[in-house]
């Protein structure tokens, strides 16, 4: 969880944006910890400590906030497959092994875990919500498929969702070395792009 600094909390104070943006953090937090199910304006307003009002003159509808949370989980996997992304193009033969290392990172912290886990069982329902939730895919399969092809750049992506859903079930993520021998056919010998 993210532990905003005291001039953050000055500026929230007086500042629309932030305090917005404390708002949209504090909800992201509690559907890891609580669900999306269970995410109030109160319980948002609470964690962020702002009046109740804000949250609801921010976002009249409990949609719009756990939309807006859910969306702050998806930037902070973007960056993450930016970073993947990278490292195929700055040291190709040491990516495979980053990439791993990524995703054991990932999965090895149980708030990311949780907001995957939310974000995918929000989209199995609520279509606005499912765009957000195949940027991972779509942006994983876009990172790779220059590098080790499409059709493996879908393979790493599907074993990576699965291994997620693994971590969420189990409270824990599979082993770097289990992660390894799962990806090795699609990540030492990539198709012809």
């Amino acid at each position: 969880m993210y532990k905003r600094t005291e001039l953050e909390e000055l500026m929230a104070k007086h500042d629309p944006q932030a305090r917005r943006q404390a708002i949209i953090e504090a909800a992201a937090d509690l559907i890891a910890e609580v669900g999306p199910g269970k995410l109030t304006h109160r319980l948002v307003a609470a964690r962020a400590d702002v009046p109740l009002g804000s949250t609801t003159a921010y976002f009249t509808s409990i949609d719009d906030l756990r939309q807006a949370a859910l969306a702050f989980h998806v930037e902070d996997i973007d960056r993450t497959l930016k970073q993947i992304g990278d490292e195929f193009v700055v040291d190709p033969a040491g990516a495979p092994d980053r990439l791993v290392d990524y995703l054991f990172d990932y999965l090895s912290d149980q708030r990311s875990v949780a907001s995957a886990a939310a974000l995918n069982s929000t989209a199995t329902f609520d279509p606005q919500v499912r765009e957000l939730a195949r940027r991972w895919t779509d942006g994983m399969i876009e990172a790779l498929a220059e590098h080790i092809g499409h059709d493996n750049a879908l393979a790493v992506a599907i074993i990576s969702d699965g291994a997620c859903v693994h971590a969420a079930i189990r409270g824990a993520p599979v082993s770097k070395a289990d992660l390894q021998r799962a990806f090795a056919p699609f990540l030492n010998h990539p198709e012809d792009n």
